[in-house]
C-alpha cells in the first residue's frame, strides 16, 4: 500500500509538472507580448517625443506586458523559452523603476537558481557592472526605495501600486539578486571569458556601492536627506572602506588571471572593437583610489576650447566645481542655466566653475559656449568627443558627470549629490570662510 501511494504521488507530481510546461500558444503570447514592447520602446528611441506620449504609451504597456511575459515563463523556469523572457527582463534598461524593476530583481533569481552555467550570459554580466548601480542593495535597496515612497506618495493609484510592490518584496527584502547571480555565474560557470566578465561586474558594483556608502558616511545632507526607515536600513549596509577593499580585490583578480579576456558587453555598432577587461579594471582602478570622495583629485593640463592651455590646479584656493558636458547632451545644456546663475552670484568670492567638454568638433563646443554665455573656461576632450583622453582618465561613463572640489583640491561632492550645486557649494564657501578666520 505504501509503494503504491509513493507511485501515485510521484505520478502526481510529473503529471503536475507536465502540465506546467510552456505549450506553443504560451510560447506565441510570449512572443507577442515582447514584440509590442519592443516596438514601442523603438517608436520611442526613433522619434522625438516632446509630449512625453510615447514614453507614456510605452511605460503603460510594459507594465501590463511584462507581468504576463513573467507569469507565462514562471510555468517552467528551467527551460530555454524561460531563460530567454528572465534574460530579456533583465536586460531591459528602461525598466529600473517601480514594478518592472521588482520583475527584474525576479528574473535574477531564476537566472541564478536554473541558470547560472548557460553560455549566453555574458552580456548581462557586463550590463549589470554597467547599469545597475545600485543593484548591490537588491531587494532590500528597492524595499527601502518604494518604503520611502509610499510615505509621500499622494496619488491613492500611484499609492495602491507601490503597496503592492511593497508587499511582493516584505518577505524577500534581504535577498542581493544581483549579486548572488555573478557569484552563481563566477562559481559554475565554465566559459572562462564569462566568468571574468562576472568578476568586473561584481568589482563595479562593490566600486559602487563604495561611492553611495561613502557619500551617506561624509556627507551630512545625504543623510539628513533620508526618511527615518531608509537611515536604519543604510546603516547596516556596512562601511565604504570595506566595499572599496572587496571590489580592489576582485578588480586586481580580473588582472591577474583574466587579462586577456575582452567585455562582452553589447556594442553600439558592429564596427566597435571589444574593449580588453584588464584595460577597464585599470580605470575603474583608478577611480576607486583617485576619484572618491576625500581624496585629491587627479591633475588636468590640456588645451581649453578657446585654444589655451591651462590646468585644473590653477583653480587651487577656490571652491571649484568640474562638470563633464556636452552639446549632445540634454541633461548637461539643461545644467547651464544653473551654472551661469551660479558662476554671477558668485562673482567676487573663491570659486570657480570648470567644464570639460566632449563634443567631437570643437566648432559645436565654441557655439555652444558662445549661445548659451558659457563665460567660464573648458577644456576640450579632443576629436574622440567622450571618449577622450580626459573623460577616459576620469573614468566619466554617464554625462554630465560633475565633481566639486574644496580649496585644497580635494573631492567633496560627487554622483547625485553634487548635482545640487548651490547647496554643496555654499556649503564649502562657508566652510572656507570659517576656516580662513
Amino acid at each position: 500500500m505504501k509503494t503504491t501511494t509513493t507511485l501515485l504521488v510521484l505520478v502526481s507530481f510529473i503529471i503536475t509538472l507536465h502540465s506546467e510546461q510552456l505549450s506553443p500558444s504560451d510560447l506565441v503570447e510570449i512572443n507577442a507580448l515582447k514584440k509590442a514592447v519592443e516596438d514601442a520602446y523603438t517608436a520611442l528611441r526613433s522619434t522625438k517625443d516632446d509630449s512625453g506620449k510615447l514614453y507614456k504609451a510605452y511605460a503603460q504597456l510594459e507594465e501590463t506586458n511584462v507581468p504576463k511575459i513573467f507569469s507565462l515563463a514562471q510555468k517552467d523556469p528551467e527551460s530555454q523559452p524561460a531563460f530567454d523572457v528572465f534574460f530579456w527582463i533583465a536586460m531591459n534598461s528602461y525598466a529600473l523603476r517601480g514594478c518592472i524593476r521588482t520583475y527584474q530583481l525576479q528574473s535574477l533569481g531564476y537566472l541564478t537558481k536554473y541558470h547560472s552555467t548557460n553560455s549566453k550570459l555574458g552580456p548581462l554580466c557586463s550590463y549589470l557592472g554597467r547599469y545597475w548601480s545600485d543593484s548591490w542593495g537588491g531587494n532590500r535597496m528597492n524595499w527601502v526605495l518604494l518604503k520611502s515612497l509610499v510615505e509621500h506618495i499622494s496619488n491613492p493609484a500611484a499609492r495602491a501600486r507601490a503597496m503592492n510592490e511593497l508587499g511582493r518584496l516584505e518577505a524577500n527584502k534581504s535577498e542581493l539578486p544581483a549579486v548572488d547571480f555573478l557569484k552563481s555565474v563566477i562559481k559554475n560557470n565554465s566559459n572562462r571569458n564569462i566568468r571574468a566578465q562576472a568578476i568586473y561586474a561584481l568589482g563595479r558594483l562593490d566600486a559602487d556601492k563604495s561611492e553611495q556608502l561613502a557619500g551617506f558616511e561624509k556627507i551630512p545632507a545625504y543623510a539628513k536627506s533620508m526618511s527615518a526607515i531608509a537611515l536604519a536600513e543604510w546603516k547596516t549596509f556596512g562601511s565604504s572602506q570595506q566595499a572599496a577593499a572587496d571590489a580592489e580585490k576582485e578588480f586586481n583578480d580580473v588582472i591577474a588571471n583574466y587579462s586577456d579576456c575582452l567585455d562582452l558587453g553589447e556594442r553600439s555598432s558592429p564596427k566597435e572593437e571589444a574593449p580588453r577587461l584588464k584595460e577597464l579594471v585599470e580605470q575603474n582602478l583608478f577611480a576607486l583610489k583617485h576619484l572618491s570622495l576625500g581624496k585629491e583629485a587627479p591633475e588636468i593640463e590640456a588645451e581649453g576650447v578657446d585654444g589655451k592651455k591651462f590646468k585644473l590646479s590653477d583653480s587651487r584656493g577656490k571652491i571649484c566645481v568640474l562638470t563633464f558636458w556636452a552639446t549632445w547632451c540634454g541633461p548637461c545644456m539643461a545644467m547651464v542655466p544653473e551654472e551661469r546663475a551660479l558662476v554671477q552670484r558668485m562673482q567676487g568670492k573663491p570659486f570657480s566653475l570648470i567644464g570639460v567638454n566632449g563634443d567631437e568638433s570643437l566648432q559645436n563646443a565654441k557655439r555652444a559656449m558662445e549661445r548659451e554665455q558659457m563665460t567660464w573656461p573648458s577644456f576640450w576632450n579632443g576629436k574622440q568627443g567622450s571618449k577622450g583622453p580626459i573623460a577616459k582618465a576620469w573614468n566619466v561613463e554617464g554625462w554630465p558627470t560633475v565633481y566639486i572640489l574644496d580649496a585644497k583640491g580635494i573631492i567633496r561632492f560627487n554622483g547625485m549629490a553634487a548635482h545640487d550645486l548651490n547647496r554643496c557649494v555654499d556649503e564649502l564657501i562657508k566652510e572656507l570662510a570659517e576656516t580662513s578666520l
